[in-house]
């Protein structure tokens, strides 16, 4: 069974990273501004993580409720020192002479969330303004703000990190495609198509992944699932998605996933049969349209060989008689289940190449004979 959170904030280069990024910043005596689209997954943990590296440092959180900036330490010290808050000054500097000078928060990194109403632009004045001797001596601040929020002119004692820049692309599907390989209640041949789809539909929130995950059959349709878990209301920063966007997130998915492997499919059967095709694209044929064609063109240049031969092609070919002999096709591939993989292949490619997505039963049997392994 593997252990997603640790996966997530110990071996993802990103959110590693962003935990690193903060210890150093909090060792070097700096408060943190952490710029957030949503929630943070797995939010508590990454404290523990945080705590774990710093060693010998405790974490305390406290909530700001609206107030002025003269309110701010009062509401600090009385969630987390309420025996200090008599002797606190009323006057914003004085009050940060007094955390400093009594050693209040000393080993201690305060993490600060708001509340709704809570204006967050006299909290990041307070950061900037609390220059303490180091760590250990008079402790830091972790602000969380939301990432569209207008930021002020921080000094050198502020340091910023946007948490959306600190997770890739490449952090979410490699994840995703740890955590799928290990999901045994999903066929192998889906399990890399699962990885695509819930590290698309997930975006940046890593902890979405193993809830879609769990969550996912193959049979079913991706975007009837996202909805159901919308209406659910459980998970972390879980965005609204409109169908539209739904449609083009599961595209992307299968665009990852198939669209290579049916071109490869495509260079297999021109392979494959290339004797016959070969010999039709120097064959006459009639169109019911267009009359009698004596050559095939194809983006406005003339087919010499097989393995140019796209898929909407061979299906042109295949519905087109000989010229000098009506009753016979031009291209007669004589395995019948070959020719409705072709008819299939093509109807799938277009799909993809126009920007529509494929159906649950399309996906399934694209991906049972392409990928039978789970390649």
């Amino acid at each position: 069974m593997i252990d997603e959170i640790a996966l997530w904030w110990e071996n993802m280069a990103g959110p590693r990273m962003l935990i690193e990024e903060m210890s150093k910043s909090l060792s070097d005596g700096k408060n943190v501004v952490l710029r957030l689209d949503g929630d943070l997954p797995w939010h508590s943990s990454m404290r523990d993580y945080l705590a774990h590296q710093l060693s010998a440092v405790q974490i305390k959180p406290a909530i700001l409720q609206k107030g002025e900036k003269c309110e701010i330490v009062p509401q600090l010290l009385r969630q987390l020192s309420r025996t200090s808050l008599g002797d606190c000054p009323q006057d914003p500097k004085s009050q940060i002479s007094y955390l400093r000078d009594r050693q209040i928060f000393q080993n201690c990194v305060i993490w600060l969330a708001l509340e709704p109403d809570c204006d967050p632009f006299p909290v990041m004045q307070f950061l900037s303004d609390f220059r303490g001797r180091g760590l250990a001596e008079n402790g830091c601040f972790v602000l969380e703000v939301p990432a569209h929020e207008a930021l002020p002119r921080f000094s050198s004692c502020v340091t910023v990190l946007n948490c959306n820049d600190s997770v890739r692309t490449d952090d979410i599907h490699l994840f995703s495609s740890i955590l799928a390989d290990s999901h045994q209640a999903l066929p192998e041949s889906f399990r890399n198509y699962a990885a695509w789809l819930a590290a698309c539909l997930a975006g940046k929130n890593g902890e979405l992944v193993p809830a879609i995950l769990q969550r996912l059959k193959a049979e079913e349709d991706p975007a009837a699932l996202w909805t159901a878990m919308e209406q659910e209301g459980s998970f972390c920063a879980m965005p609204h998605r409109t169908p539209a966007e739904l449609e083009q997130l599961i595209w992307q998915a299968q665009l990852q996933t198939v669209f290579a492997d049916i071109e490869m499919e495509r260079l297999r059967i021109t392979a494959q049969w290339e004797e016959l095709i070969t010999a039709a694209l120097h064959t006459a044929a009639s169109d019911f349209h267009k009359g009698e064609l004596s050559t095939f063109r194809q983006f406005g240049e003339e087919l010499r060989s097989a393995a140019d031969v796209e898929l909407g092609t061979l299906v042109y070919m295949m519905g087109l008689r000989r010229s000098d002999d009506h009753s016979q096709w031009l291209l007669y591939i004589p395995d019948e289940e070959e020719r409705e993989w072709v008819y299939f292949l093509c109807e799938c490619r277009n799909k993809l190449a126009h920007h529509t997505d494929c159906s649950p039963e399309e996906m399934l049997r694209l991906l049972a004979r392409i990928c039978p392994q789970g390649a």
